[in-house]
């Protein structure tokens, strides 16, 4: 048991000698806080972690070598370098949503016509000339 351990137990053990009645609630809502946060580490280690691309001058999906001028112009969104055959998304099962990027900068780029003045009576007159 390291040192901090036994001050806390010690510390607990001296209040509950005290006032007994007081300290019981508090001990439930502890070990409630205790287990919620073993159950959210639990569910942070099952999450499945993505693999790491440790030798870039080779393809992710079949480690063929790929020239040095190619490994900038074959990474993808995704992070990975590929070759020729793999680099495009549907061909190495790419995970990053390409789709849903693509509508957004649209959306940015391209505002809608509803929300700009269309003319006529919408411009300011200059009477001060």
């Amino acid at each position: 048991m390291c040192s901090k351990c036994f001050r806390e137990q010690s510390d607990q053990q001296n209040k509950t000698q005290e006032s007994p009645s007081q300290n019981e609630p508090q001990r439930e809502e502890q070990s409630a806080n205790a287990e919620t946060s073993r159950q959210e580490e639990e569910k942070e280690e099952q999450l499945p972690s993505k693999p790491v691309q440790k030798n870039t001058g080779r393809c992710f999906m079949c480690r063929s070598k790929i020239p040095l001028a190619k490994q900038l112009s074959n990474k993808c969104r995704c992070e990975y370098v590929f070759c020729d055959s793999h680099r495009y998304p549907d061909k190495h099962d790419c995970d990053f949503d390409h789709a849903s990027l693509d509508k957004d900068i649209l959306a940015k780029k391209n505002p809608k016509l509803n929300e700009r003045p269309r003319g006529g009576r919408s411009f300011q007159r200059l009477d001060s000339m």
